[in-house]
């Protein structure tokens, strides 16, 4: 019979995460073929090998190929009221896998402009660490300043201010109704395929509607289209009622 040897994943991470802390990215590479895990992993992704040690990789460049836009229904409204907007990109470091990652500091609007860039060209980016919660996590950034970089000014808003503001603009579930109010109406109509009298602003959208997520899609898209506003699937699903989506419409108009 072989003996199995345990390896433990644990120390590993731990060593990862203090040195993010102290300002220091490590990865682990493969003393038998050199190919790097960042993420560091118990062994090599490439050989398959065992033996692999630290390496430094606070001074690593990539290139960009590939980008995604991330609001509508991709991307994490927290994160971006927390660091900006962002774009989804894979990054390619020279002996690495291909990352799958975040890219900050970018102009979210020139995001076309962007896509065709790194088409045309190599687009090189630098790795940047951001305090997320409770740890320090590694996204990425431009290597250079271009028209395509931008650096957030992100306002700290605190509790009892974003509760007031919140209190202040939710709309009424009562009264005449504004166009705005209508057009959500019509689209949770369209969606959810009832007749918009049956609709109000008190309306409970999961309780009194449907459940179906992919209704839940087919409302937002209907909002986007008619009213020019974009709605994140993260963000509608901590909306209960049509009054809560024809606040946020409103703040967005």
């Amino acid at each position: 019979m072989v003996k199995m040897t345990k390896y433990d994943l644990e120390p590993i991470v731990k060593k990862y995460y203090d040195a993010l802390e102290e300002g220091t990215i490590l990865g682990r590479k493969c003393t038998r073929c050199g190919h790097i895990e960042f993420p560091p992993y118990l062994c090599c992704n490439s050989c398959g090998g065992l033996d692999t040690e630290w390496v430094d990789l606070t001074n690593m460049r990539g290139v960009v190929k590939q980008a995604l836009p991330t609001k509508g229904a991709f991307g994490d409204p927290d994160f971006r009221n927390e660091h900006g907007d962002y774009f989804a990109v894979e990054v390619v470091v020279e002996n690495q896998d291909p990352i799958n990652t975040s890219l900050l500091h970018v102009d979210y609007d020139k995001y076309n402009e962007f896509d065709k860039e790194i088409r045309k060209r190599d687009v090189f980016v630098k790795p940047l660490l951001i305090q997320d919660e409770d740890t320090k996590v590694v996204v990425w950034e431009l290597e250079e300043d271009s028209e395509f970089k931008k650096i957030p000014e992100i306002k700290k808003v605190s509790q009892k201010e974003e509760k007031k503001d919140t209190k202040a603009a939710a709309p009424a579930v009562s009264g005449e109704l504004d166009d705005v109010a209508k057009t959500v109406i019509e689209c949770a109509a369209t969606a959810y395929e009832v007749d918009a009298s049956a609709i109000t602003l008190a309306t409970d959208i999961r309780e009194e509607l449907s459940n179906e997520s992919m209704k839940m899609i087919v409302m937002i898209s209907e909002i986007e289209d008619n009213l020019d506003v974009t709605i994140e699937i993260q963000e509608a699903s901590t909306l209960m009622t049509i009054a809560d989506f024809v606040n946020v419409v409103r703040e967005r108009i």
